[in-house]
This record gives structure tokens, sequence and C-alpha cells, in this order.
């Protein structure tokens, strides 16, 4: 490889933080639209931006120059709800639920019925869709965790670095010196940190530490680590606390998560929340309008269409008409955004036949 192209690469590289070329697998917007789950998720976002005539075009094939952009535009937010969703989800471990429930009674009841395991399933399989549509309540649910993950790996993990440091140089097992710090009598245990605090490697460094005054040294470094290891582990119980104390309020105060809650309880391998109608699911679906005309005919004869006054026909045909769109309404209602762009798509094929009965 010549120098130019070394050099390019390397810009490249540089970008890929910056949206992608080509996506991650799975997310082209063709990957998105045949996932049932993700297309759900899609159409959602479709949804909240009012983005409804897109998705027609979308299911009628007739993407227009303008839409390229508003399609990339809406996948990137796709996209970006996704990877805050899963960044959230990886917290979401067996040890941290199992730590968080032992902090917080009522969270506690929830990982007792179900297992840690089923609990995180459940919680996670409602995630994407609450990050989607409810931002303030996915806010409410990450910012804890992220807020706890943050400390974990941070300051309450620091502390405990710096004490087992303090341990090596002394010669002091770890060990040694926990069960020192667990020592309910106050001034026995600073009996025993003074008897480790004088240094074990030979007589004549415990004597040195003594003259040098590094015994009080020692001394102080193991008193004060043990004071923030203690502060450390009260504030870590904080972070556990608010963390159960959301998650119980979002769980038991959404229908959703008591659903996926309620599947995961009563079935060994419960399913994932009802499967909405994805976007392949529509994208074959189309007005039969061989099957409209004929039941239209049937409908003249058995009105004796032909033989009436033009308002009398009028009542017929609306009445037939009204029929027509109250059947894929009823057949499409409540099955999720996409089933709703199939609705519009068959009115606008219905609206379009109006003219065409006689």
């Amino acid at each position: 490889m010549g120098i130019i192209d070394s050099f390019r690469k390397m810009k490249e590289k540089g970008k890929e933080g910056e949206h992608s070329t080509p996506p991650r697998r799975g997310f082209t917007l063709a990957e998105i639209l045949q996932d049932k789950s993700n297309s759900h998720l899609f159409g959602r976002i479709l949804e909240r931006d009012g983005q409804q005539d897109l998705a027609l075009r979308l299911k009628e094939g007739k993407v227009e120059g303008d839409d390229i952009g508003l399609l990339e535009e809406e996948r990137l937010k796709f996209v970006e709800k996704i990877e805050e969703s899963e960044r959230i989800e990886k917290l979401l471990t067996e040890e941290n639920v199992i730590a968080i429930a032992r902090n917080h009674p009522d969270f506690a009841k929830i990982i007792n019925l179900l297992g840690p395991k089923k609990a995180i399933k459940a919680i996670q399989g409602q995630l994407k869709e609450i990050c989607i549509t409810d931002e303030d309540r996915f806010k409410a649910i990450s910012e804890p965790i992220e807020e706890y993950d943050s400390y974990k790996n941070g300051e309450y993990k620091k502390v405990g670095e710096d004490a087992e440091k303090k341990c090596t140089a002394m010669g002091v097992s770890q060990q040694e010196y926990l069960d020192a710090l667990t020592i309910g009598d106050p001034a026995e245990k600073e009996k025993a940190l003074w008897k480790l605090a004088k240094g074990k490697h030979t007589k004549f460094r415990t004597a040195l530490n003594y003259l040098t005054g590094k015994t009080t040294e020692n001394f102080k470094g193991l008193q004060d680590s043990g004071v923030l290891l203690e502060r450390s582990i009260v504030e870590l119980d904080k972070y556990k606390e608010d963390i159960g104390n959301t998650l119980f309020l979002s769980i038991s105060g959404n229908d959703d998560m008591l659903n996926a809650l309620s599947r995961e309880l009563v079935s060994e391998n419960a399913p994932a929340a009802e499967s909405k109608t994805g976007f392949a699911d529509i994208k074959k679906e189309t007005f039969n309008e061989k099957e409209f005309d004929e039941e239209w005919e049937a409908e003249k004869i058995d009105k004796d269409y032909d033989s009436l006054g033009e308002p009398e026909q009028e009542l017929i045909k609306s009445s037939f008409v009204e029929r027509a769109r109250s059947h894929y309404e009823k057949k499409n209602k409540g099955k999720g955004f996409w089933a709703s762009v199939l609705s519009a798509f068959i009115e606008k094929k219905i609206s379009n036949k109006i003219e065409t009965l006689h």
C-alpha cells in the first residue's frame, strides 16, 4: 500500500465515530425495515416525528428525491436511540441487579418473584421502546444507572486500589486488614491497626518504623483508608437504593413493563412483548380491487340498485364504502404504526374507487 492510500485510510479511521459508512450490521434502513422488532421501533420514531406521509410513500414504493435525506435523518435517530438503550442494558448485569435488590426491598420483591435473569430480560425488552417514546422516563431510569456505574468504576474502585497499595507497602495481607476493620469494639480495632502499622518484615524493620515515626504514619494511613472504605460503601449503597426505587416505580407504573414481567413469570420461554406489525408485514399487503368490485356488484343486486333513484343509490353507495373502510380499520386497529400506515394506504385506494362505483 502506497503512502497516499495509507494516509487516506488513517484519515477515514479518524471519522469512524461520525456516522460510519456503511453502518454496522443490521442498521442500514433496508435491514431495519426487514426486522420486525426494529421496523416497529423505527415506525415509532416516524410516528413521533409526524412522518406518516413518508411512511406511506415507503409502503407504496414511491420514495421521492427529497425523501432520501429525510430517511437517513430518521435512521440516524433510530440508531442513536438503540445504542443509547443498549448502553444501559449492558449495565443491567445479574450482579448489579442483585446488589440493587439488596438495597431496595420493593425491587427485591420483583427479583424474588422472577429471579434476576428473567427480571433483566423483561426490563431490557421494554427499554428500547421507552427510550423512543418516553425520553423523560428513560432518562429517569438511565441516569442513576450510569451514575452508579461511573462511581463504582471510578472513585469507589480507586479507594479500594489505594487501600490495597497501602497493605502491600506494609507487608499486610488484605484479609488481616479487613479483619482489623471489622472489629466492633473501637479500642480493640485501634489496637489491631497499631499492630499492623508496626510492620511485619523483621524486628529491625519494626524498630526502625517506630524510631522514624513510620508506625504512626502507617497507622494513620490504615485508619484513613478504613474511613474512606466505609464511606464509599455507604455511598455505593445510596446509588443502589436510587436505582432500585427508579426501576420499581417504572415497572409498577407501566402496563407494558408489568405485562412483560407477567409473561416472564408464567412461562418457561416467555416471548418478548406481543409482536406489533412490522414493515415487512405490510409491504406485500395490498387492496384487492377485484374482490371490492365483485362485492359491489353483489350489493347492487341485493339492494336492486339499478331500479332506484339517485338519492337512494347514493345512500347504498355510501353505506357500502363505509363498511369497507370499517372492515380494514378494525383489522389493523391497535397493531402499531405500520398497521396504521396500511390503513391509510387502503383508505387511499378506497377513495380512488368511489368515483368508479355506478
